[in-house]
């Protein structure tokens, strides 16, 4: 196939998935409205256009490349099978083992339109040229060993926030459906917001997304939840209730709670707002996790003021999930990592000893 074919290909495969008929058994626990609005999201944001954009990676593609899936967002590989296949490269995709259906819906749309991609759930990956990777730090840190050769794009635990000012309805909307689409899982999914201002305006927005929380929940309901998340859900509604917030009586909620009791991972269905007087608090606040912030959410204008926080992607509120194509990952285009780059200085058989 040459790069046209390749681009309509991936663009049939990806339709093909979005009309999925039955998406809940594709979503690892998730509702099958929120598997529906979640594979709808995925889909909707690789278009043809922005395929043929983000692949445009000066480079020699990977003959061989993985793409190793985690638990949680199920829908986060299909952008990069999308890319490499159309850059033209055989792709392997390794599906997590104990929910591997949508990994297997992504091979089959793929191969049925000619593109080479399998899937497997075998920890054991052949060698390959160019890797890429999502999971816990030490499986991050155990699959670069095992490649020591490959091009790498490893994606380990990372976390993000919103860092606001307002407190209206339509800012809590967007908050809301932030934190609860793929039911709080993955690392674009706020674990807090930060609201600039007082504790008074704090407060109005928590009641705010209490109310968008609930609606919310409502249209796209959660999965069954983890047995293990209701101490800690009662843990910090306790502690919330004990300095005089008002969370509601059962999850998704939010409550106001001081910075002193900030935490850098997601509690699903517990959305902490904590008063933050002045965005040089939110920066002393952040700078011992500055390694690890994915995206933030923000109604400060372009988000420029947040620009040296180490955040990876600034975005409205609403936007988190959701997150464009094409974009950078560690400041670089998503492909480029992944491209055996060329010298145009070089002769050719000089670059080829290489």
């Amino acid at each position: 196939m040459n790069r046209e074919q390749r681009l309509d290909a991936a663009d049939a495969a990806i339709r093909a998935l979005a009309e999925h008929r039955d998406p809940a058994t594709l979503g690892d626990g998730l509702s099958p409205a929120m598997a529906r609005a979640c594979l709808t999201t995925a889909c909707d944001l690789l278009d043809r256009g922005s395929l043929d954009q983000a692949s445009m990676v000066p480079g020699c593609p990977p003959a061989l490349a993985a793409v190793v899936a985690a638990r949680g967002v199920f829908a986060a590989p299909l952008e990069w099978v999308a890319l490499l296949a159309v850059a033209g490269s055989e792709v392997i995709l390794k599906a997590p083992a104990a929910a591997p259906a949508f990994g297997q819906a992504v091979a089959e749309a793929f191969s049925t339109q000619g593109l080479p991609v399998r899937v497997t759930t075998d920890r054991a990956l052949p060698p390959v040229d160019a890797l890429v990777a999502m999971g816990s730090d030490p499986t991050i840190a155990a699959l670069a060993a095992r490649h020591p050769r490959a091009r790498l794009s490893l994606h380990g635990h990372r976390f993000s926030l919103a860092v606001v000012q307002g407190s209206d309805r339509e800012l809590a909307r967007g908050l809301a459906r932030d934190a609860l689409l793929y039911d709080g899982r993955g690392c674009f999914t706020p674990a807090a917001v930060l609201s600039l201002g007082s504790p008074d305006h704090a407060r109005a927005l928590a009641s705010a997304l209490r109310d968008e929380l609930d609606t919310h929940s409502r249209l796209l309901p959660p999965g069954a939840r983890d047995p293990l998340l209701g101490p800690l859900w009662r843990q910090r509604i306790g502690l919330a209730r004990a300095l005089g917030g008002s969370p509601g009586p059962h999850p998704p909620s939010a409550a106001v709670l001081s910075s002193a009791h900030f935490e850098a991972a997601v509690l699903p269905g517990f959305l902490p707002v904590h008063p933050v007087p002045e965005l040089s608090a939110v920066a002393q606040l952040l700078a011992p996790w500055r390694g690890w912030l994915a995206g933030c959410a923000t109604d400060l204008g372009d988000g420029e003021a947040l620009a040296g926080l180490g955040f990876e992607r600034i975005c409205r509120p609403g936007a988190l999930q959701a997150p464009p194509i094409p974009r950078c990952h560690g400041g670089q285009e998503m492909l480029r990592p992944l491209m055996a780059q060329r010298s145009l200085e070089l002769p050719q058989g000089d670059q080829d000893r290489r």
